[in-house]
């Protein structure tokens, strides 16, 4: 090798190591700036308990009861709530804004689905009031009303003066009246609500005759599903992000009151229905994640974390590939638990029993499409 071949490799390699020693300092200037940057929320400090184990004997021991779910529809990709007409045809909302309904022959067989409405923005709740119109929570719209014609009524918006944030899981009591879960004020799901673990959703009502809507709870952990007891003495509402179920008292001495009805739930409850024998069936978006029960409880990682773009985060907070519902009793206890431990079926949302099946709706992040599986096969 020549002189000048010499000089000149040594040269490269100098021009290599100072663009090396100049990206190194890019990234370590990077790094001392995106940790002096202000986080965006003062996470709350909180010792998550301990997550209940798949493996010991008891209502939480994993089986494959969810594995031969078989689909029913596949129009409706993400189908977050699920609920039944007097003729027993199935309707679902879409995360596109479309309703569908299937119909089943006489020997059960689901139908091509049909689209009902267009909500065109986010149908989750869904429930027939008694004049057989659709009443539907919408995460963009609002609390919303469909006649039998597919004609859509906006029925509220708002509550005390301000705006109804995430409208997002139903039910309706006799009288008519109707309860419903306002998520979360940050309007969507956000991983830095996670890492701020702090309370920003809402119970609502919305009576029919005045057109009212008031607050009856205040300061929930991401409320979400919502269900009425069979004696509407109290409702439900989950609370996705400290794994329970609260009740809040309708009648009787502890009217007005709240307490918890189930805690230390195995993930994040989702929706919550109720079957004719008066028990609960809570859809499981996902197991418990470990790293954010970690951070729960080291609120600086916490308070890092809510820097990262929530782009960056989707994969973080997506759900494990582990289906999962919960089934409780009329006083909180849990009856049993159903899986699909392979994951063919996970992100469940929703589960509801209806003709000997139990019918199985997910989310975006989960499996695809409307299953239903046997519960006495």
């Amino acid at each position: 090798m020549s002189t000048e071949q010499k000089q000149r490799k040594r040269s490269t390699g100098q021009q290599i190591r100072r663009w090396s020693f100049a990206l190194l300092g890019v990234i370590v200037l990077g790094i001392a700036v995106f940790l002096l940057i202000p986080a965006p929320v003062e996470p709350a400090v909180w010792s998550a308990p301990a997550a209940p184990s798949f493996e010991r004997d008891g209502p939480w021991k994993e089986n494959s009861k969810l594995s031969s779910a078989e689909l029913v529809t596949d129009r409706a990709k993400f189908p977050e709530f699920i609920t039944f007409d007097s003729k027993g045809q199935l309707y679902t909302g879409d995360s596109d804004g479309k309703i569908y309904r299937v119909a089943f022959d006489a020997e059960g067989k689901a139908q091509p689905a049909e689209v009902f409405a267009d909500t065109h923005g986010t149908p989750n709740g869904l429930k027939f009031d008694a004049a057989g119109n659709l009443i539907v929570t919408d995460i963009q719209k609002g609390l919303l009303s469909i006649d039998p014609d597919g004609n859509i009524e906006v029925l509220t918006t708002e509550v005390e003066g301000g705006p109804i944030y995430l409208a997002n899981e139903l039910d309706i009591a006799q009288d008519g009246s109707i309860y419903f879960s306002d998520t979360s004020n940050y309007g969507k799901v956000m991983f830095k609500e996670i890492a701020e673990n702090k309370p920003h959703g809402r119970l609502l009502k919305y009576d029919p005759q005045t057109k009212q809507t008031t607050v009856l709870l205040r300061d929930l952990y991401f409320a979400n599903g919502v269900a009425l007891s069979a004696e509407e003495d109290f409702v439900l509402v989950a609370e996705s992000y400290h794994y329970q179920l609260t009740r809040y008292w309708l009648k009787g001495a502890k009217q007005g009151t709240s307490d918890i009805f189930a805690d230390n739930i195995a993930g994040f409850p989702d929706n919550i229905t109720r079957d004719a024998q008066g028990h609960f069936w809570v859809g499981i978006f996902t197991t418990r994640l470990p790293f954010a029960d970690y951070m729960h409880s080291h609120p600086w990682l916490a308070a890092t974390m809510s820097k990262v773009p929530q782009s960056l985060l989707n994969g973080a907070s997506a759900p494990v590939k582990h289906g999962l519902v919960a089934e409780y009793g009329p006083e909180g206890e849990l009856v049993n638990s159903w899986h699909d431990p392979e994951g063919t079926l996970y992100g469940i949302t929703t589960a509801v029993s209806q003709g000997g099946y139990l019918y199985l709706g997910t989310a975006p992040g989960g499996s695809q499409g409307v299953h239903r599986v046997l519960m006495n096969p």
